[in-house]
């Protein structure tokens, strides 16, 4: 969802701001970033990612993304498409 609103591929925001705004252990979020950057879906550095394949992000997540993205969309546009 972040990486919908930036203009970017790369999403610059630390471990700890992921736990933050994910509500989990810092080191969940270590655990999860190592595996996306094994199935080399993100590139992970100090403070900031790279999104590399958003379609594999996409397929990790199935259903639960895309119909509240759509809602927000037809709120902002109106119901213009």
């Amino acid at each position: 969802m972040y990486h919908d609103r930036v203009q970017t591929d790369a999403i610059c925001m630390t471990h700890e701001e992921f736990r933050l705004m994910l509500g989990v252990r810092r080191s969940s979020v270590t655990d999860a970033l190592h595996k996306l950057e094994e199935i080399q879906a993100i590139r992970s550095t100090r403070g900031s990612l790279v999104v590399r394949d958003r379609e594999a992000l996409l397929g990790l997540v199935g259903d639960t993304y895309g119909y509240a993205e759509e809602e927000y969309r037809q709120l902002l546009l109106g119901g213009i498409t």
